[in-house]
């Protein structure tokens, strides 16, 4: 068995935002199954009152002759059929309030779990942006300690070298701090990312049960 906390960890660190907008699909797919639901109730009503009508038509035919009494077959078996599509819609339409039902406690669940994942949303974002960071801050280390090589070798002034030197110290420590605080938003992000991962996993297989539950009623 594949488990999300197993996938969804793109070089962009997209998989959070993936995950939360397939988990979104949920509501929108039981919106949508209601609605075939209850298309499919308004035909079988049709077919119902067709069948119905179907029947009447029936009961007025000539009472004289051999085929008679095949009227009154033909009248009873659409008066049948009309009762058993009439009675798929109201099923059906009893099903629809079960989907709707399931709908809006899907909807209060979602609300929940938009509350509960709000920090690894705030985890990413913290991330992207010592992810740029720490580049730049390798960049000017980098730089500096070019500049100051470059000064050694021109046999430049003692204090040109000290302020060399110094820069290539803040250089440094800036870029220790970056590191520290990439390090420190990767292991928040992957804790919070893992947990996401979790519930967005148990939302879909609960969700999953819960429409085969009711397809099973269709």
């Amino acid at each position: 068995m594949s488990y999300f906390g197993e996938h969804f960890w793109g070089e962009k660190n997209h998989g959070f935002e993936v995950l939360y907008h397939s988990v979104k699909q949920g509501p929108i797919s039981t919106k949508e199954l209601a609605d075939f639901i209850r298309e499919r109730a308004t035909i079988e009503e049709t077919y119902s009152k067709a069948m119905a009508k179907l029947s009447k038509l029936a009961s007025n035919g000539t009472p004289m002759g051999t085929f008679a009494p095949l009227w009154e077959v033909f009248r009873v078996s659409s008066d049948k059929l009309a009762l058993c599509h009439l009675e798929l819609t109201r099923k059906l339409q009893d099903l629809i309030k079960d989907v709707l039902r399931y709908g809006e406690e899907q909807l209060k669940t979602h609300k929940k779990c938009k509350e509960e994942v709000v920090g690894t949303l705030d985890a990413v974002q913290v991330l992207s942006g010592v992810s740029q960071l720490l580049p730049k801050s390798r960049e000017n280390y980098l730089n500096r300690c070019m500049d100051q090589e470059r000064l050694r070798r021109e046999s430049t002034s003692q204090k040109e070298m000290d302020k060399a030197e110094t820069k290539t110290k803040k250089a440094a420590e800036s870029l220790r701090r970056s590191v520290e605080k990439y390090n420190s938003a990767r292991a928040d992000f992957e804790q919070k990312m893992l947990d996401s991962a979790l519930r967005f996993q148990a939302m879909e297989e609960t969700h999953l049960r819960h429409m085969k539950a009711l397809l099973g009623s269709y």
